[in-house]
């Protein structure tokens, strides 16, 4: 190959890489007519995010790139919300809504600073309230409530402390899909974390949780307190307290 043939080769080749960087870029550009900067980045307003098949899935309130508003999240059909979450600057805050398939109220929850505080209530489909269940700080409490399809509060689920010779065994007046029974102390008198230091995991002697309180109890104190974790029939989760002597 002589030097004419050379140079037109690399001429080509040079013509080529033009047309070639100069698709590349016209395929960012026709996806995109502006420049990506980092202030574009950052969501701003209602963002709607749809299915392959065009059917709406959610729509998010940000302000700035930060959840603010409520968000919402839609059933399969694209049409009837499923939940309704508030949020303020990324945290949810107020009361949620989550929704059965035929629009009907399923359950409202309450939070506070991105966790659960204060009630939650579960309804049937037919609008009667299926049970009011409390949390204070992410934590489950005491006071909870269960109804029956007819409107009936159901009998309010409670330890069962049996004295024996130098212990207690310890049930519950309903039974439970699973129970667990801790000594301890509740936050606030009224929520339970089964994580507190303060707080003992009692263990089965024989399939029945039995306590013995001179090996938890200190002399100066004269009582101590029983928890019961409950997982309901219904699936909720129920505590229960009860003060031993």
């Amino acid at each position: 190959m002589n030097k004419t043939q050379i140079l037109i080769a690399l001429v080509i080749l040079s013509i080529f890489g033009v047309i070639s960087t100069y698709l590349d870029v016209h395929k960012i550009w026709s996806q995109d007519d502006q420049p990506v900067t980092k202030e574009r980045k950052l969501r701003h307003g209602e963002i709607k995010q749809y299915t392959k098949d065009k059917r709406l899935k959610t729509v998010v309130n940000y302000d700035n790139g930060i959840k603010h508003g409520t968000s919402y999240l839609y059933h399969n059909d694209g049409k009837t919300v499923l939940l309704a979450m508030p949020y303020n600057q990324g945290k949810r805050e107020g009361v949620s809504k989550k929704y059965y398939q035929n629009g009907k109220l399923y359950a409202a929850t309450t939070y506070k600073n991105d966790v659960l505080h204060g009630p939650r209530q579960i309804y049937y489909t037919s609008g009667q309230l299926k049970a009011e269940i409390m949390y204070g700080y992410g934590k489950p409490g005491i006071g909870s409530k269960e109804f029956l399809k007819d409107g009936t509060q159901k009998p309010e689920n409670k330890i069962i402390a049996t004295k024996l010779r130098n212990s207690f065994s310890l049930s519950t007046s309903e039974e439970c899909k699973e129970s667990k029974f801790y000594i301890g102390k509740l936050i606030e008198d009224n929520f339970f974390d089964p994580l507190h230091p303060d707080v003992k995991l009692l263990t089965k002697e024989d399939a029945t949780y039995v306590v013995d309180l001179n090996l938890y109890t200190p002399s100066y104190l004269k009582y101590q307190d029983i928890i019961c974790e409950c997982d309901s029939k219904q699936g909720n989760t129920i505590i229960m307290k009860t003060r031993l002597y």
